[in-house]
């Protein structure tokens, strides 16, 4: 059976650039046949969809996901991103990061396959653990020396070669804002970047366009998720673009946008394996990222009612299943 995304009115949210943020504006575009919100309908009812099945599986099945960063100053950001990616449902999940990050990663979680090679004298290495990911995430706690943006670089160019579906956050997204052109030409499945406020600023400003089509710059493969009080999400096809506030509360703890990310990896990976996303990747981008949004927002949500303003992204993790169970109706 092949499903195909209705005909919507799709709100485009523009950019206002200032000397702190990045402010919003609504906007309509284009001649459809469906109100946007028949569009959000659509995208809820393909995050139900994504989630596989467990039976008849095996091991990997439901993904190996590869987590890139963490440094001796932040070893908790590679950990909440692998240890989501993990709980939401991914069979596998590596972490490649720094000699000195490894052994406390490690004391973190026995669950995770953590690597010390995130250098480059171990650059082989990393390029041989590649391949048997079914989705990387680049950025958690990476650092920004100049050995790790030249690793990064090379890293994505790797991912490139492989056609890997690729998240980037954190200080990757930093690194692309150094070097723009690094995404050029990134092939299907693609990319998905995604930046705060603040950050999306600094990769507006570097892309050299302060318009709604700043985010076409890497062509069709590359989309974009500003996460803030309104979470907003850009494809190069507008027909997918969404924005959306609901749930979470006002507490936003450090270390919840590598929550983010790690479900991300996950649901990305399920997106582009899904029947009902009918082979459309743009489609499977714009599906995964608003359920990792949704997802994020309901952990945080359900951890607030415990924790209210003491709420950390550690309380966070305890509430995944819960979450899961709430957000695809899945038990």
């Amino acid at each position: 059976m092949k499903f195909h995304l209705p005909y919507c009115l799709v709100f485009i949210v523009l950019f206002i650039l200032d000397d702190n943020i990045v402010k919003t504006q609504e906007s309509t575009f284009g001649e459809c046949h469906r109100n946007h919100d028949d569009f959000m309908e659509t995208v809820k009812f393909l995050t139900k969809s994504i989630v596989p099945s467990l039976e008849g599986t095996n091991k990997g099945d439901s993904g190996r996901i590869g987590i890139i960063g963490g440094s001796i100053e932040y070893c908790g950001a590679p950990y909440f991103s692998a240890i989501s990616a993990l709980k939401i449902g991914a069979d596998l999940v590596y972490v490649i990061t720094t000699e000195d990050a490894a052994p406390i990663i490690k004391a973190y979680s026995p669950d995770l396959i953590v690597y010390p090679f995130l250098s480059k004298k171990h650059a082989s290495k990393i390029s041989a653990l590649l391949p048997k990911m079914d989705a990387i995430i680049i950025g958690p706690g990476l650092g920004r020396e100049e050995e790790s943006m030249k690793l990064t670089y090379e890293i994505i160019d790797s991912c490139k070669f492989l056609k890997k579906p690729l998240v980037i956050d954190a200080d990757g997204l930093y690194a692309v804002s150094k070097n723009v052109s690094i995404l050029n030409g990134y092939p299907s499945p693609g990319v998905i970047l995604t930046p705060n406020g603040r950050e999306a600023k600094k990769i507006i400003e570097a892309v050299g366009r302060n318009d709604t089509k700043w985010c076409n710059f890497w062509g069709d493969h590359v989309s974009v998720l500003i996460k803030g009080a309104i979470d907003q999400y850009y494809s190069s096809n507008t027909l997918y673009n969404w924005a959306s506030s609901e749930g979470g509360s006002g507490r936003r703890a450090g270390g919840q946008g590598d929550i983010l990310s790690g479900a991300l990896g996950t649901l990305y990976t399920w997106a582009i394996r899904s029947k009902m996303c009918d082979n459309n990747l743009q489609l499977a981008q714009s599906v995964a990222t608003y359920a990792a949004a949704k997802f994020t927002r309901e952990c945080n949500a359900q951890a607030f009612k415990t924790f209210g303003r003491s709420l950390l992204a550690s309380d966070m993790i305890k509430y995944i299943h819960v979450a899961f169970e709430t957000i695809f109706n899945y038990h």
